[in-house]
């Protein structure tokens, strides 16, 4: 038996107990509030007290202690006797004593029960209960020594077995809920009481939670605010708050009620479900409400699942980061350098955690393109419920119903037009006939019933004027007829278009800047980009200026200035015709910022896929993708310099997305082409080579289709395919990747590495420098075997000959520190290693010669016994959000080296060494990185690991001597 789990529904047992007790004195005026886990401490044995019932004079009226037992597990009378005695004896006064448990009656039960609520008197209950437990020694002893108070006290005992599951106890308090809100006008319908019910759960388990007891009441003021929130606000709210049990971004609930949608969801799922994976597909093209139909089970059904994830499908990047979200939610204090766990190892975790959970969980695989890429994060095994949605009709489905989502029944389109533009009950239900002609038009299409209700409500125009938008709507659907998507309404497109066209006709031609201008350029922006957080200021900046007038020292995002053009200003345009939403921030970043500019957007797919079919063949389009290219790329280069993981992710979705465009469109560019070489290096830092490979040779192909005379463009791509074919063989031959880039490739690319090297001498002697350095530095590391290996010792002579001949160059004298440091270290000099390191931090380094130098300086803290500030280098670089997380070689590096020095200094007595060697070796994600490393590195670190572990154990055992 998993004592953990069967701990979990004791307590879930237990809350669900005491909400329900709040619910029903929620009307009780002598009631003022429950305690959760009862009487603060000072105020009698509160461990017999998991609730109590407080009126308004102070008086406790009912004391209650809650008994869980397992599915089927009895209790008897004698063990519930038991625990009411200790009631008696050590609960705070009370009206009433409550002992509550779901076991099923064992003996005697019922008639202890029975005895208890007659109400005879307490000299006749005793006489009654000595009898009933005749056989029970130490009951009938406990009942002799009862004096008189402890007698009338046992008098005021009750014993209530609850036949009910958990399932019955939500439903019942669901009806309970509607019944009070019912009574003041407010109603909760199927699209809230799940997430009503299961946010009321979360503050009740938040007052249990609180060490301090300061927290614990629970008042029936504060209960009847909470329930009776408004509607709106209950609606929208979840796309606002986590309630605890929620992970990732979920989409606005439906205020319009679809049973069409909901019951079969329902259906599929019934409550309770037993130890098995259920799966529901949901399929429907982009903007018929998929989501809306998943986020409304949630809002229904909140309270059903000890947790709910909803994982953004659109790309690999936002699964990955949903899934990432998810396990900080599931396992708290993973969420930092989890952020480098590979995919299977993110899926791994988050399966292991749902698996601990002693309830039910749900999943949301939301926008899946083909369901054989979601497949591996899918859980195949536990007490779970897992919904797909997807626009891909023909993917396979998988196990389960599959459910084709419809368009809007006419009353229910007409209730969302009704609502979008603010009518009230009479106004409605005058306008009746001008809403039913609207939703017919809009083909009962949501996402067209939004755009026409929209244009209608902010362009100022009434029900009487309906006729005259259908006309012209009728007039743009035809001519608008051979962008429409198939499947989708003609009206759809117009609907959008005349939106658009309303923006287009407020531009003021001459006016710099024009907002409204701004905000149209910011939208086509978007529509090459992934449909989730996409960043605003670099729409804004694609929209306002190009990459060529930029400050070329200046190598970050351009972030706009309030004074030059106020972002909300432009995105409240967008935001009148609902064509955006808000999405969820974008990760942190190193340096100076401008307000909003974490600020990301979200838009759907298919406005996305209209805009681009407006936009096919406009003469402007090669250009302006060209500067969205660069303002993409410039994105981003500077999250990728500071080695800031997070933020790479995102926007290397983005660059895909927008790569994947212009390779449709055959608009190559050498922007593009510099945009792929940084894709690659940064899937080769983080270990990808066979990925980063792809990427380099489709920069190439870019470069030579656009004819691109950047020679120093093909010379860093041809000098990292090089790099990573050479550097191939520091790994296990059953742990290489199977890259296509030989060792005679990496010869030949060095060689016109060199020969580039060479003409730029005397016009270009930093590039000049650093690449023969560079050059050098890499072969010398190599160990490539046989006859490669002596025409690389060739080419370093010469790589050698070539950089003594160019002056000092700030990258070389960088270089030449670290090698010092490196030396220092080799020679115990380490001292002046933590010198030479602490200079080139001086001097504002990033990138990879931070990341080495950090890892030369802990080595020398280490040396030098400087346990203190090795350990606070080694905490920055585990877990603060803006230390580099990229480089992984790096981190075996350190791990391996420190791992080192830390186990001879323990050997020679040195206690100190422990703390950091614990430190390095509890690395999160370890595995992966000795995995990653050579045969030396996993020897070294896994002896290290099994060091700390006898450490450990060792001083386990001496503890446990002296206690």
């Amino acid at each position: 038996m998993d004592g953990g789990r069967v701990a979990a529904r004791g307590f879930q047992y237990q809350y669900l107990r005491t909400l329900e007790q709040l619910v029903a004195v929620i009307d009780d005026p002598d009631v003022v509030s429950v305690r959760v886990e009862g009487p603060p401490a000072g105020q009698g044995a509160v461990d017999q007290v998991d609730f109590d019932v407080v009126e308004a004079n102070g008086a406790v009226r009912t004391a209650v202690q809650v008994k869980s037992r397992v599915a089927g597990g009895s209790m008897s009378g004698a063990v519930a006797l038991g625990i009411l005695m200790e009631m008696v004896h050590g609960a705070p006064a009370a009206g009433r004593y409550l002992l509550l448990t779901n076991a099923r009656p064992g003996a005697k039960a019922d008639r202890l029960q029975e005895a208890l609520s007659v109400g005879a008197d307490p000299q006749a209950l005793r006489e009654a209960l000595m009898d009933l437990f005749r056989d029970a020694p130490q009951r009938r002893a406990q009942l002799s020594g009862l004096d008189s108070a402890a007698s009338a006290r046992l008098a005021q005992c009750r014993l209530e077995y609850d036949p009910r599951d958990d399932e019955e106890i939500r439903e019942e308090l669901r009806n309970s809920l509607r019944a009070v809100r019912n009574r003041s006008r407010q109603g909760l319908g199927d699209r809230s009481a799940g997430l009503l019910t299961g946010f009321l759960m979360s503050q009740v388990l938040e007052r249990a939670a609180d060490a301090t007891g300061s927290r614990a009441v629970f008042s029936v003021a504060e209960l009847q605010s909470l329930v009776l929130v408004d509607a709106e606000t209950l609606a929208q709210s979840i796309g606002a708050h986590d309630w605890g049990v929620l992970a990732g971004r979920i989409p606005d609930i439906p205020d319009v009620h679809r049973p069409a949608l909901i019951n079969p969801l329902l259906a599929a799922f019934p409550l309770g479900g037993g130890n098995v994976t259920r799966r529901l597909t949901l399929v429907g093209p982009s903007g018929i409400g998929k989501s809306s139909a998943a986020a409304l089970y949630v809002s229904e059904r909140a309270d059903a699942y000890d947790f709910i994830g909803w994982i953004d499908c659109e790309t690999g990047y936002s699964t990955l980061a949903s899934f990432q979200r998810a396990l900080a939610a599931l396992v708290p204090g993973t969420a930092g350098r989890r952020q480098e766990a590979r995919d299977d190892e993110t899926q791994q975790e988050v399966q292991g955690a749902l698996g601990r959970l002693p309830g039910r969980w749900l999943l949301i695989f939301d926008n899946v393109d083909t369901a054989r890429h979601v497949e591996p994060w899918i859980p195949r095994a536990g007490r779970g419920d897992v919904i797909l949605t997807t626009l891909n009709a023909a993917t396979h489905p998988g196990p389960g119903p599959v459910v084709q989502v419809p368009a809007m029944e006419r009353g229910e389109s007409m209730r969302l037009l009704a609502r979008r533009l603010h009518l009230s009950e009479t106004e409605e239900a005058l306008g009746a006939p001008a809403l039913d002609r609207l939703a017919g038009e809009l083909g009962d299409w949501p996402l067209a019933l939004e755009l026409g209700a929209c244009y209608l409500y902010h362009c100022g125009l009434g029900l009487d004027q309906v006729d005259h938008y259908l006309n012209d709507l009728k007039v743009r659907s035809f001519a608008d007829e051979d962008s429409v998507p198939p499947g989708y309404p003609r009206t759809l497109a117009a609907a959008l278009n005349m939106c658009i066209d309303n923006l287009q006709e407020r531009v003021r031609p001459g006016v710099v800047p024009d907002i409204v201008e701004v905000a149209l350029q910011m939208f086509y922006a978007a529509a090459y980009l992934a449909s989730q957080q996409i960043p605003a200021h670099l729409l804004l900046a694609a929209a306002i200026s190009t990459a060529e007038g930029l400050d070329r020292d200046h190598h970050g995002p351009l972030l706009v200035a309030p004074e030059t053009v106020n972002i909300s200003e432009a995105l409240r345009e967008l935001s009148r015709f609902s064509l955006i939403k808000n999405d969820l921030p974008l990760p942190p970043t190193y340096g100076e910022t401008v307000p909003g500019g974490d600020r990301s957007l979200a838009i759907n797919t298919v406005s996305q896929e209209l805009i681009r079919e407006r936009l096919t063949g406009h003469p402007a389009l090669p250009a302006a993708m060209n500067q969205l290219v660069g303002h993409v790329e410039r994105w981003l280069s500077g999250p990728l310099q500071l080695g800031e993981l997070e933020r790479v992710r995102v926007l290397r979705s983005h660059a895909e997305m927008l790569l994947s465009h212009i390779d449709h469109l055959e608009f190559p560019s050498e922007r593009a082409a510099l945009m792929r070489g940084n894709l690659a290096a940064s899937y080769y830092l983080q270990g990808d080579m066979v990925r980063a490979e792809q990427l380099y040779e489709q920069e190439l192909n870019y470069l030579a289709r656009t004819g691109s005379p950047n020679e120093a463009l093909v010379v860093q791509t041809r000098f990292a395919l090089a790099t990573m074919a050479i550097q191939m063989y520091e790994l296990r031959p059953d742990s290489r990747p199977g890259l296509q880039t030989t060792v005679d490739d990496a010869i030949t690319h060095l060689e016109f590495v060199l020969r580039q090297a060479t003409s730029w001498a005397v016009e270009y002697p930093k590039a000049a420098k650093k690449l023969a350095l560079d050059s050098v530095l890499l072969i010398r590391s190599s160990q490539v075997p046989g006859e490669a290996s002596q025409r690389l010792s060739l080419l370093e002579q010469v790589f050698t000959d070539l950089q003594s001949r160019i002056g000092p160059t700030p990258y070389a004298e960088h270089q030449q520190a670290l090698v010092q440091a490196e030396e220092c270290l080799q020679c115990n000099l380490h001292a002046e290693a933590e010198s030479h390191c602490r200079g080139l931090l001086d001097q504002g380094i990033s990138g990879p010669l931070e990341t080495e130098t950090r890892r030369r300086l802990v080595e020398a803290l280490a040396g030098q016994s400087k346990w203190a500030e090795a350990i606070a280098e080694v905490d920055y670089w585990r877990d603060d959000p803006i230390a580099p997380r990229l480089y992984r070689h790096s981190i075996i590096d350190l791990i391996r080296n420190v791992s080192v020095c830390c186990a001879t200094s323990f050997g020679e007595g040195d206690s100190g060494a422990v703390v950091l060697l614990d430190r390095v070796v509890d690395w999160p994600d370890l595995d992966q990185f000795i995995a990653m490393g050579t045969d030396s590195d996993q020897r070294v670190i896994t002896r290290a690991r099994a060091l700390r572990d006898l450490i450990r154990k060792a001083l386990e055992d001496r503890q446990a001597d002296r206690t």
